[in-house]
């Protein structure tokens, strides 16, 4: 089992969906943990509270990442009151699908590409600058940035640039024993468009086309791409983007 007994984890966005799924994943592994949310408070002091009852310690910090002053005072604060930050989850984004390029507006634009792909890579940069020596750092990111959908202009585009920081920052924090991956997971029971899932047929027809094994990814199995990625047995496995899709995709 992976031990991470005495580190502290970053994860962004992580009051509810996959971000939750590895900030629990961590603490059940010795890690405390600081929960990053956006606007639901309630949320976030509930995951805190699940890990607190995981025996670790947690704090729950707001924080917009379309905006960089707040993502330095993320990092300030978390540093400020666990003393350190070995591991950064770069989880935070929106989805917006089935729009076709020629009908998306600026305004969907600016707000996709602010958070998904501005907020990722000041995360990273913050990251950068502050994960111990030996840490670190891992994008979650999409299978859509790699497998271009009808409709996931906007979604699949704002993930690839962070996509390649990640190979950038993987070379350039190499020499202090970072290492730097992505994680590129198919459509997730529990997360994003399918937090509720209630289209059942289309959430069929995409198994049917997508999904060798008959089902969606759950946020358990990101959880487990996301703990190998934190421990010792990855250590000389970096600027790598993992495809989390069952078989499908490939």
């Amino acid at each position: 089992m992976t031990n991470l007994s005495g580190k502290v984890a970053l994860v962004t966005g992580s009051a509810r969906g996959i971000g939750k799924a590895i900030a629990e994943r961590y603490a059940s592994l010795g890690a405390d943990i600081v929960i990053n949310y956006t606007r639901d408070e309630t949320a976030a002091n509930a995951t805190v509270e699940s890990i607190k009852k995981l025996g670790r310690n947690a704090i729950a910090i707001r924080c917009d990442v379309s905006k960089t002053a707040e993502i330095r005072n993320l990092f300030e604060t978390a540093k400020q009151s666990l003393g350190k930050i070995d591991i950064v989850v770069v989880n935070a984004g929106v989805e917006l699908v089935g729009i076709p390029v020629a009908d998306f507006s600026e305004e969907q634009f600016d707000h996709m590409f602010g958070i998904n792909t501005k907020g990722a890579f000041f995360t990273m940069q913050e990251a950068a600058k502050h994960v111990a020596d030996n840490g670190r750092i891992i994008y979650i990111s999409s299978s859509t940035s790699g497998y271009p959908r009808a409709g996931y202009a906007l979604h699949g585009g704002s993930k690839v640039a962070p996509e390649y920081l990640v190979r950038i920052l993987a070379q350039e924090l190499g020499k202090r024993g970072i290492t730097v991956n992505s994680i590129l997971p198919t459509a997730t029971e529990g997360a994003g468009v399918n937090a509720n899932i209630q289209d059942k047929v289309r959430i069929q027809k995409f198994i049917d086309e997508f999904a060798p094994m008959g089902r969606l990814a759950v946020v358990e199995d990101v959880a487990n791409v996301a703990e190998f990625f934190a421990g010792e047995l990855s250590s000389f496995v970096s600027g790598q983007h993992l495809l989390l899709s069952g078989g499908g995709l490939t």
